[in-house]
């Protein structure tokens, strides 16, 4: 698993974004199946608009097939249903499910 930190430096959406891209590129490269994405939850600042630039790029790279999946870390739960049927659960880090971070999103590579 990779981790990126995309909103380090009080970054705007768009640089955001392209950094997103790059990562998605460099765990293709290097043949990582999971990218952990840190976008913080929004309490403050401008992370809640990283966050949803982020959560729209992801949806449209996964119905043109450039990722398989994406989840928000406060979703990692058993009894939630995007969770339950998410089909690459199985490659999530174990500590995905006792943190439920709300500010990391995992992508599937």
């Amino acid at each position: 698993m990779l981790t990126v930190d995309l909103h380090l430096k009080n970054e705007n959406t768009d640089t955001a974004v392209y950094n997103l891209y790059e990562m998605i590129v460099l765990c293709k490269r290097q043949k990582t199946q999971v990218l952990a994405c840190v976008v913080g939850y929004g309490s403050s600042g401008k992370t809640h608009k990283i966050r949803t630039a982020v959560l729209l790029k992801l949806k449209e790279y996964q119905q043109n097939n450039f990722i398989k999946e994406y989840i928000e870390g406060n979703k990692v739960d058993i009894f939630n249903l995007e969770y339950q049927k998410l089909k690459y659960k199985h490659c999530l880090p174990k500590e995905a499910m006792s943190r439920r971070n709300p500010g990391i999103i995992y992508v599937f590579i």
